[in-house]
């Protein structure tokens, strides 16, 4: 027997309460005295007790049998048969890693993943699966109970995120198509509308939390020799609190900062005059319930400079940006970036042209063509006006735009995503987007080519861009669940922060077991390269209101076994007949 709202239990925590009418109230009886001399010795103090003696007559044990059939009622007993094909899903994602004491959730969770095969036949068959970084079975199919046990036992979690939100369509797909008789799905969500065929197991607790959401190693300006890092951490906690931040360098720690953030708040902290290291680490000097977001890393920006790629019809104007230090410029045709791409340079700028598909790094695109992936180009403006700008914004500062006057510009229109960061009464000359870490920047005006002071609105808004892309660059950092998008060369070999070796295939280019954060070292020949990936879904740090997961109950699949049958109906049923007994044998008392 198994029961479907175990919860209904708790009452029987107030069973206790039925003796309060016995012990404080009596029923009347009429009695006779032929004089009230014998009342006399009574104690007043007897008189005025408020208990009574305590009276169990048989018709208290008839209403205490009527209550406990009521709550087991509320609990939904089924009367089960013990299925023999079964899935088993564990939560392997982020938030698992968080202690419960002494153990993980996931360790938890893994401890009632093996209860629950012992209580299986022999000849039942276990698929086990995982939720992360898809929805998938590990192991073989239609496992032995024992054998599933084992290889639970080889499981970890992963430090990716999750979508909740599709498990109920998920799960019932699963029971639908592999026609299994009982999926036990355990989280450490609360989930809301199981049934009979779907059982989840809740694992842990709310817990409040710190983490570093952000982490970066940038340098103030492209012609800059030093670097700064800024750190964001972010409370999930009720209450205020003082947190230590540690910047290592190398492996070293390079300084500290004591930062207080209020609760459920954020607070930044920066680090100025760095020394050259070839990897950073951000961490949090704090006992949280999960220490894997109290960590986070990166990778300094490249060399100093910034080195560009210009494709346009007309190279001469392009040029001119040679003249501004740090800047390292090299300049193609539209037609032989079609046929060669621009692997190597960290910005490209597309001048009266586009490419068919956005590039894989920061663009800079100036009048584009109408056949282009991000804007619809309008009408020709002459020498538009300003009316309105973006601001606070870093490609607005210290522009005087009274003055700014294009003389020649079009008007744009984003096609899916994107925000005007300059409006002329005409429309947007300037739409700026970021989309999967990478900027893009359309303008509808020639900004070419670079005259210094002789147009100074124009060239401070120059700066500005070539700005923001560097600052784009910022440190190298891939989230967790996302490729590594490498060079293409031959062979070599990825190894991950937890020591595992994976060789490269000749001609990959992408390496997609990101399964951790930390740093990814890539060897290929002489040359080594560190990576970094980090966790980035904040909802993975709140431990203190995780998201709750919704389970549609649906009827089994067509042709599959019937394997439980529902008690609650019947006792329902047979607490309503002892309701009609106990008020026969003990009718309502009426006043004469």
């Amino acid at each position: 027997m198994e029961f479907l709202n175990p919860a209904a239990f708790y009452a029987l925590f107030l069973l206790p309460l039925l003796l309060i009418p016995y012990l404080i109230k009596a029923r009347p009886r009429r009695v006779v005295f032929s004089s009230l001399l014998l009342l006399r010795d009574f104690s007043s103090r007897s008189l005025g007790h408020p208990w009574g003696r305590l009276h169990l007559p048989p018709i208290f044990f008839l209403q205490l049998l009527l209550l406990v059939l009521l709550i087991l009622a509320l609990a939904e007993p089924v009367f089960s048969v013990r299925p023999l094909k079964i899935a088993i899903i564990i939560d392997n994602s982020a938030s698992m890693q968080a202690l419960e004491g002494e153990k993980s959730r996931f360790e938890l969770a893994r401890e009632q993943a093996r209860d629950l095969l012992r209580d299986f036949s022999s000849k039942a068959q276990v698929d086990l699966y995982l939720t992360v970084p898809r929805l998938e079975r590990v192991g073989g199919e239609a496992l032995a109970p024992d054998t599933a046990s084992t290889l639970i036992a080889t499981l970890r979690p992963y430090d990716l995120g999750e979508p909740p939100d599709s498990y109920s369509e998920e799960l019932f797909r699963l029971a639908k198509e592999k026609g299994y008789e009982r999926i036990y799905f355990l989280t450490d969500h609360p989930v809301h509308g199981q049934g009979g065929v779907i059982r989840a197991l809740s694992v842990g607790r709310a817990q409040e939390n710190f983490a570093i959401t952000s982490f970066q190693i940038t340098r103030p300006s492209f012609a800059s020799t030093q670097l700064a890092a800024r750190v964001e951490i972010n409370s999930f906690s009720s209450r205020e609190e003082k947190v230590k931040v540690l910047l290592k360098g190398g492996g070293k720690i390079l300084s500290a900062r004591t930062q207080t953030i209020g609760a459920r708040k954020g607070a930044v902290a920066s680090f100025e005059a760095l020394p050259s290291y070839p990897f950073y680490e951000a961490e949090l000097e704090i006992s949280d319930a999960l220490a894997l977001d109290n960590h986070r890393f990166a990778t300094p920006p490249g060399s100093r400079g910034l080195e560009i790629l210009g494709i346009s019809p007309r190279p001469e104007a392009l040029y001119s940006l040679r003249s501004i230090p740090g800047v390292t410029l090299r300049v193609i045709s539209p037609e032989a970036y079609e046929k060669s791409g621009g692997e190597g340079d960290e910005v490209e700028i597309f001048h009266f042209s586009a490419p068919a598909l956005l590039p894989r790094r920061h663009a800079l695109f100036v009048l584009p063509p109408k056949e282009n992936p991000l804007v619809a180009v309008g009408g020709a403006l002459s020498r538009p006006v300003v009316s309105s700008w973006r601001e606070p914004h870093p490609l607005t500062r210290y522009i005087n735009f009274a003055l700014f006057r294009p003389a020649y510009a079009r008007s744009l229109k984003p096609l899916s995503f994107g925000d005007a960061l300059i409006q002329s009464p005409e429309g947007a000359i300037a739409i700026g987007l970021e989309h999967q870490g990478f900027r893009y920047l359309v303008l509808g005006f020639d900004l070419f080519p670079f005259l210094g002071r002789e147009n100074l609105p124009i060239s401070v808004f120059t700066l500005n861009l070539l700005e923001w892309f560097y600052q784009g660059l910022g440190s190298s950092s891939t989230a967790t669940g996302e490729p590594l998008r490498l060079p293409a060369q031959q062979g070599g070999m990825v190894m991950t922060p937890k020591g595992e070796r994976f060789s490269l295939e000749r001609e990959k280019n992408l390496f997609s077991r990101t399964f951790f954060q930390g740093f990814y070292e890539v060897v290929r020949g002489e040359t080594k390269e560190i990576l970094a990936v980090n966790l980035r879904d904040v909802r993975e740090s709140d431990l203190s209101s995780p998201v709750a997961i919704q389970l549609r109950d649906e009827p089994a699949a067509s042709g599959s076994r019937s394997f439980f049958f529902s008690l609650w109906p019947y006792l329902l049923l047979l607490s309503i007949l002892l309701l009609f007994l106990e008020w026969f044998f003990n009718p309502p008392v009426t006043q004469p």
